[in-house]
């Protein structure tokens, strides 16, 4: 499978399927584009090109350059875009984001540099300052004790290995991994030095939303069951949006798309054609009126 650079990092990604419309999948912190996506992507129809890609650090890319920063990150994936749009002959490109990535799809969206036809988010917030404090705790830990806390918090599944049973607990136990073998599974996806410069630049994160209300169609999706980002959070969010929607599915976590694979990609589907619908029907209502 292919990277992508650009002039601050190289990144992996998968693709798969075929088709005019483009899929663009971004994963959270602590996952990478298949881990987070696979079940998701085998439930949809086909008929799309589906991208996966592996944020810095994470998975097969490159680790997070010294410059990392959220506005960095947003344009990396606005250069993938545009990337896969030219490269693979896209004519409408949909965004969707699980966790931080559904941050990063927000940011991008409001940003405005880039054309995206809708947009999906997962599990959202607008504003990183709620788990500021969590950040900055784990932070606040010396480099020569780092090793030890992240070993304790593995051994008590807290932060950030807390959520072992969200991804495994549908397994038999015999094939669920303990959680010090999670904590080797996490940190073989994102390394502790590269989970930490995430952390920091999580600790300014926020949406710099534009004046007015943003045209792109927006899904909002959440777990009902989700602890770190309830529905709550589209409160902050759906104002923003000209055209938006929330969903909340039932007996879901964090991870709505492992969890809930099949009533999301429903969802996910049905917003999707809709969008693409509606923006058919746009582009022939000006004609009718030019006329």
């Amino acid at each position: 499978m292919p990277y992508f650079e650009n002039r601050d990092a190289s990144i992996y990604y998968r693709t798969s399927g075929a088709g005019a419309t483009g899929l663009i999948f971004i994963h959270g912190w602590y996952q990478t584009g298949s881990e987070a996506w696979i079940s998701l992507a085998r439930n949809l129809k086909p008929g799309y090109r589906i991208f996966l890609p592996d944020l810095p650090g994470h998975g097969l890319s490159d680790d997070v350059s010294p410059n990392f920063s959220i506005a960095n990150n947003s344009q990396l994936i606005e250069s993938f875009v545009e990337h896969a749009r030219k490269s693979y002959r896209l004519k409408k490109v949909i965004l969707i984001g699980h966790s931080y990535g559904a941050f990063a799809t927000l940011d991008i969206i409001a940003r405005q540099n880039v054309a995206i036809d809708a947009a999906v988010a997962i599990s959202a917030i607008d504003d990183y300052a709620p788990y500021v404090r969590r950040l900055k705790q784990a932070l606040w830990v010396p480099g020569f004790l780092t090793g030890l806390y992240y070993r304790l918090q593995a051994a008590l599944a807290l932060f950030p290995y807390g959520d072992r049973l969200h991804l495994y607990g549908a397994m038999p136990q015999s094939l669920q991994p303990g959680r010090m073998a999670y904590a080797q599974i996490k940190n073989h996806t994102l390394s502790v030095a590269s989970s930490r410069v995430y952390m920091r630049a999580f600790l300014t994160g926020k949406v710099k939303w534009p004046d007015g209300k943003i045209k792109v169609p927006l899904l909002l999706v959440y777990g009902e069951r989700d602890a770190l980002t309830p529905a709550r959070h589209a409160d902050a969010i759906n104002p923003h949006f000209a055209k938006s929607e929330v969903v909340v599915l039932p007996k879901s976590g964090h991870n709505v798309q492992i969890s809930a694979a099949e009533p999301l990609a429903r969802a996910l589907t049905g917003f999707v054609e809709k969008s693409l619908r509606r923006a058919v029907a746009g582009k022939h209502g000006s004609h009718v009126r030019r006329h």
